[in-house]
């Protein structure tokens, strides 16, 4: 009889405590699984490629000069996410125009479609285009507070637990703005069909 040992993946946190102990390869790794949602969750928040980009690398730089403050006993999803939020409400903060009205431009819409295997036609394209027009227009309506939470549990995959964490808020106040956020989304975009 032959048995089967299974070594266990480290957790991020665990990768984190590696990486504050000067294991490069930690870092690599932890950035190599979250860099696309937290990508995504950044560009979601702010609505510009641009300024997707600069916050983007302004969070990995403040993970890397925060790692002293980073606590094993804490999800470092949580704790990521904590810093992508407030890199993005400190952006806010600096801008004088709010970024409420933007929408996701040109170059984002085509280059996801690229992404898929067979081209897209042009009138494709231009109802992609749309769609996500107003998806974003309909996120930039939604209060801060609950368009936040709404984009870390659906872009970012945080459980309701990280996202307390993150936003310093209760797991019950995080529950209640989603199932608002979600409603008033579909509310939204029912009426922009």
């Amino acid at each position: 009889m032959t048995i089967a040992l299974t070594l266990n993946a480290p957790t991020d946190s665990d990768l984190m405590q590696a990486y504050c102990r000067g294991d490069i390869e930690a870092f690599n790794q932890l950035y190599q699984h979250h860099k696309t949602e937290l990508y995504r969750y950044v560009l979601n928040s702010c609505n510009n490629e641009a300024t997707a980009a600069e916050l983007y690398q302004d969070i990995w730089a403040k993970v890397i000069n925060a790692r002293s403050s980073f606590r094993k006993d804490q999800p470092f999803n949580a704790w990521l996410y904590k810093i992508a939020r407030n890199t993005i409400i400190d952006n806010y903060r600096r801008t004088v125009k709010q970024q409420h009205n933007e929408h996701f431009d040109e170059n984002t819409v085509l280059g996801n479609a690229v992404d898929l295997q067979k081209p897209l036609q042009p009138d494709e394209m231009s109802a992609l285009e749309q769609q996500s027009q107003t998806l974003q227009s309909a996120l930039s309506e939604l209060p801060n507070k609950q368009r936040d939470a709404l984009l870390m549990r659906h872009v970012a995959g945080m459980t309701l637990n990280e996202i307390a964490v993150s936003t310093k808020e209760n797991a019950e106040t995080v529950k209640s703005r989603l199932r608002y956020a979600t409603q008033k989304l579909r509310q939204l975009l029912r009426e922009a069909l």
